[in-house]
């Protein structure tokens, strides 16, 4: 049954490919209705097991850091197209498999959604699992934060091997008494602690951060240049980082701790690290002509907030804000009114756009932005938007998941794109 599942797979994922579609998740979707088996059976061919990274802001970079520096050493199966539901590991299994089912890779390293997390952990025990930040997130989806937390939990009590935590984050704190597995601390610099707030922080609950705190690996420093400083056990790590948005900064700390866990040598997570770009859309720099734009995905307050701390310094003529409502963005968008918008006072320019274009542009006003054009229509939206930037000019577009993959498509008909 397993290699029908994985005929047919293929075979759907080969015409989406004729016909322009990315195939991210379709073809595993059918593999495993065919045969509920299929990610058991098949991820049991991997030597060095599974590495599975999860939490609410960061996975699909700290994804893309850790398959780069792991490449060094190993034959990495990965899902980096973002899709983050068991169906997107099996559709990278379906796309990666021989025809006679062989998965011909040493280590997976997988990004999942918190709720497929647990929904994937009980179908297979992975060897270690990243657990980044939670967050409140798509309130309609997952409800409370405490549920959230709960889910994750479920992945972390069935991990076998090796379990990275952040230690700033009191929720993912006391997920070490859930698992056998041994636990590796990772934070930041107690001077970083107003840029990395966690969840009861942002919200008025502040709860006091564990004052002795003994990392295995710490982001020490931080520039808008991208060079951070990490200590990694008693070892300083200066590195370069060309996606050094204040986020990744701070998983790329996980990340480092993960892959010196894994046997990978502190020079070369270095150079793997200053070889990694943006993840699509988080933080992406594009070029149009002469001028340039960043987009950058957002989906809650706190991923909200990274971002504009991460453009603050750059002088950003334009400022578009994408807010769609899709399942996939989460139909619930009252979280706009938990995020501080004063930066974008700065910009000459700003447009709202997407299903929410009227709302965003509503909540701006209560932060007394002028919004100077509020266009539903994504495609209008753009050229609106590429118009106002003269050459040379940058502008920044801030986007949820549904319209950063829409705006991708219209941005790749008139300048080169990097293909996910």
């Amino acid at each position: 049954m397993r290699l029908i599942a994985l005929y047919l797979g293929k075979t759907v994922y080969c015409l989406m490919k004729l016909f322009g579609r990315h195939g991210a998740a379709l073809p595993g979707l059918i593999a495993e209705k065919l045969d509920a088996n299929f990610l058991n059976s098949s991820l049991n061919q991997l030597a060095q097991g599974v590495v599975v990274i999860t939490g609410t802001n960061g996975k699909t970079t700290s994804t893309k850091m850790l398959s780069a520096i792991l490449k060094t050493n190993m034959r990495v199966l990965t899902n980096p197209t973002g899709s983050n539901f068991t169906r997107g590991i099996a559709s990278a299994i379906v796309r990666h498999s021989d025809w006679l089912g062989r998965l011909k890779y040493d280590i997976g390293v997988f990004e999942l959604d918190e709720a497929y997390a647990a929904k994937f952990a009980e179908v297979f025990n992975p060897c270690m699992t990243i657990v980044l930040n939670v967050m409140r997130d798509q309130m309609d989806r997952f409800g409370e934060i405490d549920h959230t937390s709960n889910l994750i939990a479920k992945v972390v009590a069935k991990t076998t091997n090796i379990i990275v935590l952040n230690h700033d984050d009191s929720r993912v704190r006391k997920m070490h008494k859930l698992s056998d597995a041994k636990t590796f601390w990772f934070g930041v610099d107690d001077g970083l602690s107003d840029i990395y707030r966690n969840d009861d922080d942002l919200h008025g609950n502040a709860k006091a951060r564990c004052s002795d705190k003994k990392l295995d690996c710490m982001l020490k420093k931080i520039d808008q240049d991208g060079q951070l400083q990490f200590i990694l056990g008693g070892q300083t790590l200066d590195i370069h980082l060309e996606s050094a948005t204040t986020y990744n900064a701070q998983n790329a700390a996980a990340v480092i701790l993960a892959a010196s866990r894994l046997g990978i040598a502190a020079d070369n997570i270095a150079a793997g690290l200053a070889r990694v770009k943006p993840a699509f859309g988080r933080g992406e720099h594009i070029k149009v002509g002469k001028k340039s734009l960043v987009l950058q995905l957002v989906k809650n307050p706190g991923g909200f907030r990274q971002a504009l701390i991460s453009s603050r310094t750059n002088d950003h003529y334009a400022t578009m804000v994408a807010i769609n409502d899709d399942y996939a963005d989460g139909r619930d968008v009252s979280w706009l009114w938990d995020v501080d918008f004063g930066q974008i006072k700065t910009s000459k320019f700003v447009i709202t756009s997407g299903a929410r274009a009227d709302d965003m542009a509503l909540r701006l006003k209560y932060d007394g932005i002028k919004t100077h054009v509020t266009e539903e229509d994504l495609e209008k939206a753009v050229t609106i938007f590429l118009d106002s930037l003269k050459g040379g000019q940058s502008g920044v577009v801030f986007t949820t998941y549904t319209a950063m993959l829409k705006l991708r498509k219209l941005i790749a008909k008139i300048t080169e794109i990097d293909k996910i």
